[in-house]
């Protein structure tokens, strides 16, 4: 999260690179994200996924949508339609697997090793495990824990991982088609305005539903960003995603830019509290 288009690319230049201790991270060169830098878009596609179109999406949401569109034709890009067939399965699959995740990497957090370490006086193990494990999670990371160990007990691996990452595979080959046509994808970053802190934390389904156009660049593992274009009537902030290629960040920088320019979007609230 930055100001800008350049300082993401700044940050993400000093956040890249190789980790011996990690083993998800990639031995690749890290790009010159920064010295990349162009809002020029000519010889690129930009593919919009025709799935996004979703009942019910507010008309101004829509509207900054076929503007963004107009943004990159004007930087150049040629803006193709592109078909995304398994989108409407991304969510639910994501909220099987993020879950599922979340319980296995958290595990470890007991008070034996590693974190914080709750132990009340006279408390054995197990009493010590549970305490700590209390405290020191917050309500959302408790209810995917949940979610994950179900989802991950015996009776229900097959049932719900399993079909998730099948899920995840056919999502991910969508994105593979999608890429015969296009250089990038462009789509609203939410189905909706931003919602005020707090107030979707009663109802979860509500609150996850406003990742649909998020997670399925997710669960393909490609490199996404949003970038603010607008408000809405309200005054709150819309965005517009952009989704590349795996490890071709700088495309996504290039168009993120682009719409930067030519959105120049300065708004500001009247209190920062």
């Amino acid at each position: 999260m930055a100001r800008t288009v350049r300082d993401c690319a700044i940050m993400l230049e000093a956040m890249a690179g190789f980790d011996a201790k990690d083993s998800t991270s990639l031995q690749l060169d890290v790009p010159a994200w920064e010295a990349g830098l162009s809002g020029d878009l000519r010889g690129k596609r930009v593919g919009i996924p025709k799935e996004y179109r979703v009942d019910g999406m507010p008309a101004e949401i829509e509207a900054l949508w076929q503007q963004g569109i107009a943004w990159l034709r004007d930087a150049g890009a040629e803006i193709v339609e592109v078909s995304l067939p398994h989108t409407k399965y991304a969510l639910p699959a994501y909220y099987i697997i993020a879950p599922a995740e979340a319980s296995s990497n958290l595990a470890r957090y007991d008070g034996v090793r590693y974190g914080l370490r709750d132990l009340p006086d006279g408390a054995n193990l197990q009493q010590m495990y549970a305490a700590t494990r209390a405290d020191g999670f917050g309500p959302e990371v408790k209810r995917r824990i949940m979610i994950g160990t179900y989802v991950l007990s015996a009776g229900f691996y097959d049932a719900y991982y399993t079909q998730a990452q099948k899920v995840r595979a056919l999502i991910a080959r969508d994105f593979e088609r999608a890429w015969e046509q296009c250089d990038l994808l462009l789509a609203p970053t939410a189905p909706s305005a931003a919602f005020a802190l707090g107030e979707k934390s009663a109802d979860p389904i509500a609150m996850y539903l406003n990742d649909v156009f998020t997670v399925p660049s997710s669960l393909a593992g490609l490199p996404a960003m949003s970038v603010p274009g607008g408000l809405d009537a309200a005054g709150l902030p819309l965005g517009l995603q952009i989704i590349g290629k795996a490890l071709d960040e700088q495309s996504v920088l290039n168009a993120g830019l682009a719409i930067e320019e030519r959105a120049g979007f300065t708004a500001r609230p009247e209190r920062w509290w």
